[in-house]
């Protein structure tokens, strides 16, 4: 999930202030972002898929202990319930749920293909980057402050509010009425924001003490579709934080894969490391390159795009 802190105070005022969205009337899709049309879409990018392009069947053991652990599978017949005392599942516990755990990578395909076109996002990238951050489990963690299958928090909340005039205009019609939504959310009283904020949260809290397991899987396509809507705010700030670092469009300085992997990134580590990873690098004209610049207590923004690439199908 998105990291909940900033380097350095400064960096905060840098970008709540200078990486602010341009006054614009709805978001742009992330090609846009990047300047210029990609002459080659690689296979993780593609837009143009089935629904069956999507399906996966992968072993995820944070995904089986869940399972295990609220009854959604009977893990009676092996050794412990098929649980470690750490929750984590026995050899006989994955092989007990991934028949369930098949069906649970599964069951968000279809709004993930939809809100990746509504958002122009690419779907196998969307996939991967739930499978990263949560397994598909959609329980939401309020003392982590990570909910949902994005493991979306309230900077990921603030990063879509601000980008995507759309949808802040929708949360704020139902939170405050739509009389009272005539200002862009940036100046909205902190007090405001922070409502809305915590409003994204809760509508991505699939928490149901009367359904199986205690949670609500259904629920969780609202969170594929504000995942979608935040990756394209992604995009856009990524875009704006390029052109400050460095004075330049994203196409003129990387590959769309990198702008993408960039964007990423962004959405994990924040704007004030991606900032700081482009003044560092130096010549920042490639993923790796970015990379290295990360400084220290954002470097996982490497591990985080390894993990995703690791599950992106094909």
């Amino acid at each position: 999930a998105m990291m909940r802190y900033f380097l350095l105070p400064l960096l905060s005022i840098l970008f709540l202030c200078a990486a602010s969205p341009s006054p614009v009337g709805t978001g742009l899709p992330c090609a846009e972002s990047y300047g210029a049309a990609p002459e080659q879409t690689p296979d993780w990018l593609r837009v143009d898929i089935e629904l069956s392009d999507l399906a996966t069947q992968n072993r995820y053991d944070l995904l089986a202990g869940h399972l295990l652990q609220r009854g959604f599978v009977d893990g009676s017949a092996c050794p412990a319930g098929g649980i470690y005392p750490d929750g984590s599942p026995n050899g006989c516990g994955v092989e007990t749920a991934y028949p369930e755990m098949l069906r649970w990578q599964n069951q968000y395909d279809q709004p993930i293909l939809a809100s990746a076109a509504a958002s122009n996002v690419p779907p196998y990238l969307l996939k991967g980057m739930i499978a990263a951050e949560s397994q598909f489990w959609p329980a939401g963690d309020w003392m982590k402050g990570e909910i949902g299958l994005g493991q979306m928090t309230a900077s990921g909340a603030d990063l879509l509010l601000s980008y995507r005039p759309n949808t802040y205009r929708q949360v704020c019609a139902q939170v405050f009425g739509e009389e009272a939504c005539g200002k862009a959310y940036a100046a909205l009283p902190d007090d405001n924001r922070a409502m809305l904020r915590g409003w994204v949260l809760g509508s991505l809290d699939v928490t149901c003490p009367s359904c199986v397991g205690g949670i609500d899987a259904s629920k969780g396509a609202r969170a594929v579709e504000l995942l979608a809507e935040t990756l394209a705010a992604s995009c856009s700030q990524s875009a704006r934080v390029i052109r400050i670092a460095t004075g330049r469009h994203p196409a003129s300085l990387m590959s769309y894969e990198d702008f993408w992997r960039f964007t990423l990134a962004n959405y994990h580590s924040g704007s004030g490391c991606m900032y700081q990873a482009l003044r560092r690098s130096g010549n920042p004209t490639n993923w790796p390159v970015i990379a290295s610049g990360l400084p220290q207590g954002c470097s996982s923004g490497q591990t985080y795009i390894r993990r995703i690439e690791e599950n992106i199908a094909p």
